[in-house]
């Protein structure tokens, strides 16, 4: 069904289930500590459309009638009086990817090009687009983390994993990894108890079954490709419920601030850097890396990824 509002959904979920709304309140309490304070004049306001929950209790009030939140969500009919637009974070893009050619921008590709492809790990070349990944990330370690050739392949070849390359003119401007791992082979990784090179394929998880997605390795390679590369992380993170959170990485400033916008939860950190082009800044410091970890929950409730699921379907 749809929907104009949580007002209207609301009323319309209580009064299926034969439920007043005191004992909503009391049953939401136990739910979730998000309504831990919750009584039945705040759930009167919000069905008379009042006032509005923020967001995050939004999604849970959809979880707990058994709903999918973002089949909600994303349509732009369902009013979110709430939701930001994406203006700071587009502007925070065209910043970012206004990098010179050291940074890694593509000066051979022309600003308004948007004839890109989107390749999986089935294409032509697998073998050469692995190695070119290879050398960014060993680029933008700087050596600290070698990785080969042999070893991603290694772990692209697990039926679970997701590989994504986008091309322009047979230029590779942009890669994005994910790989399905349980909560503590996630945990170990973004603590650094254990390293992307000690991974085997023995600690990956089938898709039938629940798990966390580790961001192995991205690069957004330009302004044309962020939207689509966002729009893919919603709907292989969103649209999976099995999908349990995302963990990465961010080993550069627009991986800090993507992490930002995706509302991440830092987990860990790695060796403090002294070259103020290396790394990633974090609080006026810089290091190796800092990791993050984002709950499917909270993924649901960014005002980036609802805008991009609102102006967007899956293509």
């Amino acid at each position: 069904m749809k929907y104009t509002g949580i007002d209207e959904y609301l009323l319309q979920k209580r009064t299926q289930q034969n439920l007043s709304q005191e004992s909503l309140a009391i049953a939401l309490q136990e739910f979730s500590s998000q309504f831990s304070e919750l009584d039945s004049l705040t759930i009167s306001r919000w069905e008379r459309g009042r006032v509005s929950p923020n967001i995050r209790r939004q999604v849970a009030l959809m979880e707990f009638f058994g709903d999918e939140p973002h089949l909600l969500l994303s349509n732009p009919d369902f009013e979110l009086k709430q939701l930001p637009s994406m203006s700071a974070f587009q502007q925070m893009l065209a910043q970012q990817t206004n990098y010179n050619h050291l940074m890694g921008a593509h000066p051979y590709i022309p600003q308004d090009a948007l004839n890109f492809e989107r390749l999986n790990k089935h294409c032509d070349n697998l073998a050469q687009k692995l190695a070119w990944v290879c050398h960014y990330h060993n680029n933008l370690t700087r050596q600290r983390e070698p990785w080969t050739a042999e070893f991603l392949s290694q772990l692209t070849s697990f039926p679970s994993t997701e590989v994504l390359f986008y091309q322009i003119d047979d230029i590779l401007m942009g890669h994005s990894i994910y790989i399905r791992v349980s909560e503590q082979t996630l945990s170990d990784l973004l603590t650094g108890r254990i390293q992307e090179t000690d991974l085997t394929t023995q600690d990956f998880i089938a898709k039938d079954k629940p798990a966390c997605l580790f961001m192995l390795t991205a690069y957004i390679g330009g302004r044309q490709v962020a939207e689509d590369y966002l729009l893919y992380l919603v709907f292989t993170l969103v649209e999976n419920p099995l999908n349990l959170s995302l963990g990465y990485k961010a080993r550069s400033d627009i991986g800090i601030k993507l992490m930002d916008f995706l509302s991440g939860e830092r987990c860990g950190q790695g060796e403090q850097l002294k070259d103020r082009l290396d790394g990633a800044k974090y609080l006026g410091k810089r290091y190796s890396y800092i990791s993050f970890n984002v709950h499917r929950s909270d993924l649901l409730s960014s005002p980036l990824m609802l805008n991009v699921m609102r102006n967007h379907s899956p293509s």
